[in-house]
């Protein structure tokens, strides 16, 4: 609870905000709005009377100087044309009671504290100018916008947040407003770490609707201001609305896996008609590997799509690409296969076509190369070079001998679609006494990084 001391200097504050800045009085605020002609002349005229009454108690020549804090008045408050007059009517009174008084030097004083005044006055309202364009532009950009200690206390009336929550004023006053937050979200709004660390403060909480009970989802954005002390002393917050968003976001996400539980079964059921067209017995080596080939594209392609309905359709990344395509080499080979590099994103077609070649790959290190004897390994590595240019290194060690094949066959060519979909692609094959290198190349018309 605050003291009535403190109470009393706050009324006072808010009152010279509102008359000589107008920041925080209701309704529209134009941008040199503040108070009316006849309160402006009323406030001149009664520092000039209380002057001229303490003036006249303290006599000359001394009594004059009340004139100088009218003047003051005068120019916060009345204005360029108010303040003038108030110090011709000054030095006017001066000149005829006050005979004793040095008239010159007691004119310049109070041209100079009237001068001072309205400069103050043109800081002062250009500063309210600037605060009329932060509410309006928050006023766009938000539902609410409030004001609180470091506790989250608030000490004044917020118009806009007891709208959004039903509780005019003094009804929010303090921490009553919490009481519209729902109970398991109102300790997201403290971050958990210590406060002077926070840059922005975000939280998705609901609040209730004043009109029907419910509880809408909102987005709180709270920025700390700091004192010299380099502690929190109060928090700037804003309230959006995002229920419409939230809820269809919810949809979407319910949607997508509905989706990807669906490819997985269509892709189960394919996988069970290529092994069970196999005739009973079925010894072929040539049909079992034909078999196996199929197995393994579908789980390429499975993980692929999966990944693709994830993001939306949009982005894949690379580490869950190559993760999720490798997952069945790594089951057995896992020792031996190691892969990693930037956190970078790919568009759907590309990681498509990376799952596939990828695939193809570990097949043949299988088959052929590096991981057809025990001492083999594999690396899979790739950069992001000049904030665009990918580059995809495919290294086989420890294998056995390798030469260039008479021909390209069906593989090369899944090896090489990787890049169709990209800027300069260009996929090169190496075939080193020491093992199998792949290198894949290409530019992104966007990166985006994770």
């Amino acid at each position: 609870m605050r003291s009535i001391a403190e109470q009393a200097w706050a009324r006072a504050r808010d009152g010279f905000s509102s008359s000589v800045l107008g920041i925080t009085s209701q309704g529209p605020q134009p941008l040199d709005g503040g108070l009316s002609r006849g309160a402006r002349l009323r406030i001149t005229a009664g520092a000039l009377v209380v002057a001229a009454m303490c003036g006249w108690l303290a006599g000359p020549p001394w009594g004059a100087l009340f004139a100088l804090p009218a003047l003051m008045i005068a120019g916060l408050f009345g204005g360029t044309v108010l303040a003038t007059l108030a110090l011709a009517a000054s030095v006017l009174a001066a000149w005829k009671l006050c005979p004793g008084l040095d008239l010159p030097v007691f004119a310049a004083a109070a041209f100079v504290q009237t001068a001072l005044s309205l400069l103050l006055r043109a800081f002062f309202r250009e500063s309210r100018r600037w605060g009329v364009r932060y509410r309006r532009l928050l006023g766009v950009l938000a539902s609410a916008v409030t004001v609180s200690d470091a506790q989250g206390r608030i000490s004044r009336p917020h118009p806009e947040l007891g709208r959004l929550v039903g509780m005019p004023w003094p009804a929010h006053a303090g921490l009553k407003w919490m009481a519209s937050i729902h109970p398991d979200d109102q300790n997201k709004l403290m971050p958990p770490g210590p406060l002077k660390d926070v840059v922005v403060q975000r939280a998705e909480i609901r609040l209730k609707d004043p009109k029907t009970g419910d509880w809408r989802w909102h987005l709180m954005r709270a920025v700390p201001l700091q004192g010299e002390s380099g502690e929190v002393e109060e928090w700037i917050s804003t309230l959006t609305d995002i229920h419409e968003r939230k809820l269809a976001g919810e949809q979407r996400d319910m949607v997508m896996g509905e989706a990807r539980h669906r490819l997985k079964n269509l892709m189960t059921i394919i996988d069970s008609l290529v092994k069970s067209s196999r005739r009973r017995g079925e010894s072929d080596p040539n049909v079992i590997a034909y078999e196996q080939r199929i197995s393994g594209r579908l789980h390429a392609l499975s993980a692929a799509s999966d990944l693709a309905l994830a993001g939306n359709y949009t982005t894949m990344a690379v580490r869950e690409v190559v993760a999720a395509t490798l997952a069945p080499f790594l089951e057995t080979e896992g020792a031996r296969i190691s892969f990693g590099g930037p956190d970078l994103l790919l568009n759907q077609a590309t990681g498509g076509s990376l799952a596939l070649g990828l695939h193809e790959l570990a097949t043949n290190a299988i088959k052929h190369g590096a991981l057809r004897v025990p001492e083999g390994r594999v690396s899979f590595t790739w950069t992001l070079e000049h904030g665009r240019r990918v580059e995809m290194v495919w290294r086989e060690t420890g294998g056995p001998a390798t030469g260039t094949p008479a021909k390209s066959g069906y593989g090369a060519r899944v090896i090489g679609f990787i890049t169709s979909r990209e800027q300069n692609g260009a996929v090169t094959m190496e075939f080193p006494p020491e093992g199998y290198v792949c290198r894949i190349g290409f530019a992104l018309a966007e990166v985006a990084e994770e």
